[in-house]
């Protein structure tokens, strides 16, 4: 075997197999960062929901180990059959929940022994579809600990979720600020109806309020994921 440097994270796509191998025997996580590319009104870019949901599974590898998947961009209940909002893609349902089981069971079968799954994206169907995946998939495969969660869900009750608004406008300032542009957007205040922009005026986000969301963020989910790394590693 290679002469490996000694990594306790990475991106899957960019490591060699020593390295991910290297990583596994210290942290056998594998995250999967998942969203939809949708409509986020004039100023960000429709890949939102995953450009944020993997800035937060990096910072949550670099916090606890573990090999980060590339983005998944197939969602279900986007803005598109809701709104009507176009530059959108719209998948099935049954199409998340099989691509969902199936990225499970590869990565069981790679060997890893705890997989989190962040989605950027949470329409109540989509949400749904991959609960389901997650169900069947922990059902015939109990000896893999499994987390899967909106990104919103560790930061209930300090922020509200939202769609191209403040929060998730704050997450994408943090992350790559150069895609965001807040001056394409009307003068008047924002609407789901009229810009596709769901809580409050984006204008209001700032890559401060992002950092703050971020820690909130790991305070909650990291040490939920460190315990089930203890528990399904012994």
């Amino acid at each position: 075997m290679e002469n490996v440097k000694q990594l306790n994270w990475g991106k899957y796509a960019e490591l060699r197999p020593a390295q991910i191998e290297a990583i596994q025997q210290l942290a056998s996580i594998a995250y999967i960062p998942w969203g939809a590319l949708e409509w986020h009104s004039l100023h960000a870019p429709v890949g939102l929901d995953g450009i944020k949901a993997c800035g937060l599974c990096e910072a949550l590898a670099k916090e606890t180990g573990g090999v980060i998947l590339p983005p998944v961009y197939v969602g279900t209940d986007t803005i598109k059959p809701y709104k009507g909002f176009k530059h959108t893609i719209e998948h099935s349902s049954t199409t998340v929940a099989t691509l969902c089981r199936e990225y499970l069971c590869q990565l069981a079968d790679e060997g890893f022994r705890v997989i989190v799954l962040v989605t950027g994206h949470y329409g109540e169907g989509h949400v749904e579809a991959i609960k389901t995946a997650v169900d069947q998939f922990s059902d015939e495969n109990p000896d893999v600990g499994i987390w899967a969660f909106p990104d919103s869900e560790p930061l209930e009750g300090s922020f509200t979720a939202d769609h191209a608004a403040r929060g998730e406008t704050s997450f994408q300032l943090l992350f790559q600020p150069e895609m965001v542009d807040l001056t394409t957007l009307p003068k008047r205040e924002t609407t789901l109806d009229d810009d596709g922009v769901w809580g409050e005026d984006p204008r209001k986000a700032s890559a401060e309020q992002g950092q703050q969301m971020l820690e909130i963020f790991l305070q909650n989910a990291v040490p939920r994921i460190i315990k089930l790394l203890e528990e399904y590693s012994a």
